[in-house]
Formats: C-alpha cells, sequence, structure tokens
C-alpha cells in the first residue's frame, strides 16, 4: 500500500508537483517530482526546503510516516555577530527557470543575427536617404562640413558632450569621442571629469569602462575632491571598492581637510566607513575645523546611530586585511 500526503504550498498555482514513493530499486526510496509546460523534470531545492513538507516513506513490509517538518526562515548573515566581518555582500537573485531562458534567448539570437545586420544596414541606408530629403539646403552644408563629430560646436563650459554620455550611460557614444581625440580627463567649469559625473550618476558600468580606457581615478575638482569622495558621498559601495583597487589615496583630503572617511560619517553610512578604516583611513585627520570623523559623528547627537559609528571609530583597527 502506497499513500501520499498533500504538500500545502502557496506556490502550488504555479508549480504543481507530488511526492512519489517506489520500492521498485532499493528497499525505500523517495522521489521528488516537478513539472510545467516549459520543462518536464527538475528540482527546486530551495523552493522545497522551506514548504511545510508531510513524506512517506514507503519499503516492503511498511508505510511509515514521517513528521511534518517546517523550516524557520534565517535572516542572511550582515556581519552584525561581529565587529570586523565584511557586511557587504550581496545576495545574488536567481530566476527559477533561468539557465532554460538564457540557453532559448541565445539560440534565438543566434538563429536572427544575419537576418539583423542585413536590416540594420538596409535600414541605415533608407534613413540617411530619407534625412538627407528632409534637411534644408543650410542643414545640409552643416552636416557635409562635420563628418566626424566637431567637439568645439557641440561643447560649452557647462555642458560637455563626454559628461553628459556618461550620465546618460551612452558607452558607444564615448568611444567615438573619444577616438576622435577627445581627452577622457576633460574637465568642465566646475573642474569635473567625466569620471566624476559617471560616479555622480552611479553609472557603474560606465565607470568601470573609463577606468579600463585610463580615466585618472586620482583627479581632482575645483575643491579638491577625487572620485572617491564623490563614491563615498553618494554610497557607491561597489564604486569605492573598485576604486580602492585602482590604489586610490585614501586619505586625499579636499580643500577643506575632508577625508573620504569624514564624508562617510558625516553621511553615516557604517559600510562604508568600514571599508574605508580597514583600508588605512587615518581616522585621527582633522579637517580646518579641527574635527576629527569621530567628532562628526558626535556632533550629530545621542541617537543610536552616533553610538554605533562611534563604536566603530574606536574598535575597528586601521590596515585591517578584508
Amino acid at each position: 500500500m502506497v499513500s501520499c500526503a498533500t504538500v500545502p504550498s502557496p506556490l502550488s498555482r504555479c508549480f504543481p508537483f507530488s511526492v512519489v514513493a517506489t520500492t521498485a530499486a532499493a528497499p525505500t526510496k523517495l522521489f521528488t517530482e516537478f513539472s510545467t509546460p516549459r520543462r518536464n523534470h527538475f528540482c527546486f531545492p530551495h523552493v522545497v526546503e522551506c514548504l511545510k513538507v508531510r513524506i512517506c516513506a514507503v519499503d516492503r513490509n511498511r508505510v511509515s510516516s514521517l513528521q511534518p517538518r517546517t523550516r524557520a526562515w534565517e535572516d542572511p548573515d550582515d556581519g552584525s555577530g561581529s565587529e570586523y566581518d565584511d557586511e557587504d555582500e550581496e545576495m545574488e537573485e536567481y530566476d527559477l527557470d533561468f539557465e532554460s531562458d538564457w540557453e532559448e534567448e541565445k539560440d534565438a539570437s543566434a538563429t536572427v543575427t544575419g537576418v539583423n545586420k542585413s536590416t540594420a544596414r538596409k535600414y541605415e541606408a533608407d534613413l540617411v536617404k530619407e534625412v538627407v530629403q528632409l534637411l534644408g539646403p543650410e542643414e545640409r552644408q552643416i552636416l557635409q562640413q562635420n563628418a566626424a563629430p566637431n567637439l568645439e560646436k557641440i561643447s560649452t563650459a557647462k555642458w560637455s558632450p563626454l559628461h553628459t554620455l556618461a550620465l546618460s550611460g551612452q558607452i558607444h557614444s564615448m568611444d567615438k569621442l573619444l577616438a576622435n581625440g577627445l581627452d577622457i580627463d576633460n574637465v568642465d567649469k566646475d573642474g569635473l571629469t567625466a569620471l566624476h559625473r559617471a560616479i555622480i550618476g552611479k553609472k557603474e558600468a560606465v565607470i568601470s569602462h573609463l577606468l579600463r580606457k585610463g580615466a585618472n581615478p586620482h583627479v581632482r575638482d575645483r575643491d579638491g575632491a577625487t572620485p572617491l569622495h564623490y563614491a563615498v558621498q553618494v554610497g557607491a559601495m561597489q564604486t569605492v571598492k573598485l576604486l580602492i583597487k585602482y590604489n586610490v589615496d585614501i586619505n586625499a583630503a579636499d580643500n577643506e581637510g575632508w577625508t573620504p572617511l569624514h564624508i562617510a560619517i558625516q553621511s553615516r553610512n557604517r559600510i562604508i566607513a568600514k571599508r574605508l578604516l580597514v583600508n588605512g583611513a587615518d581616522k585621527t585627520r582633522r579637517n580646518q575645523d579641527g574635527k576629527t570623523p569621530l567628532d562628526l559623528s558626535l556632533c550629530y547627537g545621542k541617537d543610536f546611530k552616533s553610538y554605533e559609528l562611534a563604536k566603530l571609530l574606536k574598535l575597528v583597527p586601521a590596515n585591517r586585511d578584508l
């Protein structure tokens, strides 16, 4: 006799499954079968683990019932149990059928690549003809005079095309400007480079691309602020880690004596402050007003964050390996 209990789950509408017991190959075997319209058999162990499952064990002579077991959810470890453990590891999210989707998209892309290239060439040729017909005589003359980007005519002291493209994430267009001789460290009227702007806009792909292309990670704006100052200010942890890998001066002070650690404490960002400390940030440095990072923390008053940051600054040693 074989009996199977039902499995209560809010996912049953999307992922119906059953628990099947068999004695064909061994005295006791348990199999879990899942099915969807796209794939007949696959398993979601991380889904099953947090379901209430009552499984029937079957052998040649008897059927024994296992007690229902519920696995309680545990929050991911954020390092709160240790003063020095890294707290900023991001949890990765997985699509349940990601691998299948990716393979299908890859096959489809390979099939239409040739067609897309041919279509794109035809579209571009048709577009050129159409636009030439739409332009007036003076407009056509401007186009003829500027076969390549005319950097002088598309720039102002405030609006640099490279900065604009960096903020909008237009990497391909950025590369075209750089290929036509534009200085990658060109500054606007505020002394900001495209790297500064990309960091302010939290454009991680652009930041990485500019650094690979040779952008100066040590450059300062007119106030003496470095890219690291801005990365800390906007809370861009991944950019902070990237700049540290490029050996930026972690204790660089701006014109008012503020280091990136001062900025981290001002923004009350404990995780970034700790990252700076363990990579050598000097917690004793004073700004022009004579304030250390600890002083800034205490100036916020008697709240939890002030105490938390004060404890961090007191206990985390500098130059500690991650």
